[in-house]
């Protein structure tokens, strides 16, 4: 991730259709994915009560499954714990609220749950929504 390009919620992942976290207050804790040491062996994603942690394809399109890793949708995490719990690598930790954004800017190599503003811009046009992107192109 770059560090001066404006990261967004990627509107397209099919995270989005999940059903919205319930509660009136955010959780205290957040958990963040160490991306360097995952070696994408999903057994997080069985402990999760609230289906907030997502695969992330390898950098080769070819082979999407090699290099594999996961990352948390900060939106839906509860702050249970239960990742940091299962994770056999010890590569997911818990951040206070205000602390998980930087902490996620620090770690997070890939995502698809958020991306930038030019990468939504190109899913914008990919899928005819010229409005959008013209949208963006203008901020």
């Amino acid at each position: 991730m770059s560090k001066d390009a404006t990261i967004v919620e990627n509107p397209y992942h099919t995270a989005r259709l999940k059903p919205v976290r319930k509660g009136k207050k955010p959780p205290k804790l957040l958990a963040v994915v160490h991306q360097s040491g995952c070696t994408g062996c999903e057994v997080c994603i069985a402990g999760c009560p609230v289906d907030s942690i997502e695969l992330v394809s390898g950098p080769n399109p070819d082979n999407p499954t090699f290099q594999q890793t996961v990352e948390i949708d900060l939106a839906r995490c509860i702050g249970c714990q239960n990742c940091t719990i299962d994770c056999p690598w010890e590569t997911i930790t818990m951040y206070g609220n205000t602390d998980a954004f930087n902490a996620w800017a620090d770690e997070t190599l890939y995502s698809e749950l958020y991306i930038t503003e030019n990468h939504l811009n190109n899913l914008n046009s990919e899928r005819g929504d010229e409005e959008k992107a013209q949208k963006l192109e203008k901020k």
